[in-house]
Formats: C-alpha cells, sequence, structure tokens
C-alpha cells in the first residue's frame, strides 16, 4: 500500500511539474535555466565543502587514531626501558650489596681473628710468664735443695774432720799420756 502511494503521489507530482513547464514562458525558462546553474554551482560547491569538510574530520580521525597507536607505542616503550633499567638497577644493588656483604665478612672475620690473637697471645704471655715463674720457683727450690744437701754435706764433712782431729787429739794425748 505504501509503495503504490508512493508510486501515485510521484505519478501526480511529475504531471503538474509538466503542467508548469508549459505555462512558464521562454524568459522564465532563461531565469530558470540560470537559477538551475547556480543551483548546480553552489550544489558542487557545497558537495566539495561537505567532502573537503569530511576528508578533513576523516583525516582528523586517522591523526587521532595513529597519535593513540603511538603513544601506546610510546607508552609501552616506554615501560619496557623503565623494566630494564630497573632490572640493571636491581642487578647492581645486588651486586653491589653482595660486595658490600662480603667486605663486611671481611673485616668481621679479620677483626674476630685479631682479637682472637690478642686474647691468644695475651694468653700466651701468661702462660710463658706462668712458666718462668714456675721454673724460677723448681730453680730456687732446687737451689735451696741443693744449698741444704751442700750445707749438710759441709756440716757432716766439718764435723767429720772435727771428729778426726778430735780422735787425732785424743789419740795424741793417748799417746801422750802413755808415753808419760
Amino acid at each position: 500500500a505504501i509503495v503504490m502511494q508512493c508510486a501515485i503521489r510521484g505519478y501526480i507530482a511529475r504531471e503538474r511539474f509538466v503542467e508548469t513547464m508549459k505555462l512558464i514562458t521562454i524568459e522564465e525558462q532563461k531565469h530558470e535555466a540560470a537559477a538551475v546553474t547556480v543551483q548546480r554551482h553552489w550544489r558542487r560547491a557545497k558537495i566539495r565543502a561537505d567532502h573537503k569538510s569530511m576528508c578533513d574530520g576523516a583525516i582528523m580521525i586517522q591523526r587521532t587514531v595513529r597519535m593513540f597507536v603511538q603513544s601506546k607505542r610510546f607508552a609501552l616503550r616506554v615501560r619496557s626501558v623503565v623494566k630494564i633499567q630497573s632490572v640493571f638497577r636491581g642487578a647492581l644493588c645486588r651486586k653491589e650489596a653482595e660486595r658490600r656483604a662480603v667486605s663486611a665478612i671481611v673485616l668481621q672475620r679479620t677483626w674476630r681473628m685479631q682479637c682472637c690473637r690478642s686474647l691468644f697471645l695475651k694468653k700466651k704471655r701468661c702462660a710463658l710468664k706462668a712458666q718462668a715463674l714456675f721454673r724460677a720457683y723448681a730453680c730456687v727450690r732446687q737451689y735451696h735443695a741443693m744449698r741444704e744437701g751442700v750445707i749438710c754435706i759441709q756440716h757432716l764433712y766439718r764435723s767429720h774432720v772435727e771428729k778426726q782431729r778430735h780422735h787425732a787429739k785424743r789419740d795424741s794425748a793417748a799417746i801422750v799420756m802413755q808415753c808419760a
């Protein structure tokens, strides 16, 4: 039904147009031709302007899309560079921390060795002093024992000599008494 109505209305409009065309004079036809030419040029200019506007819009959309894609790529590259830098810096920091830890261990080891060495040397000096005192004491004891022995031997020898003198005097006194 709608298609038929559309076709009938088109037919009626064409008929009216044909009737009005018959009524228009030549002068009016010239004016109408000029108007049609102006309208054609106007439409062409408008179509060109619309086309240019549409192309400019498309170019703007393309530019925006390209900028968005490039910004995404750039952001990805920046993230990649930052990740590489962070990994590299982390490796450097770990290496530096390991070097410092090794240095600290060496320092601690040296310090402990020095403390143990000084303690050992102090104990060694004390032990040597104790040994020297003990040897001195042993030598003094041995000296006193030897001295007592020497004194005892001297005493015995002197008493033996005295006894021999006494016996010699007694024997000489007995001989003198026997002789007398």
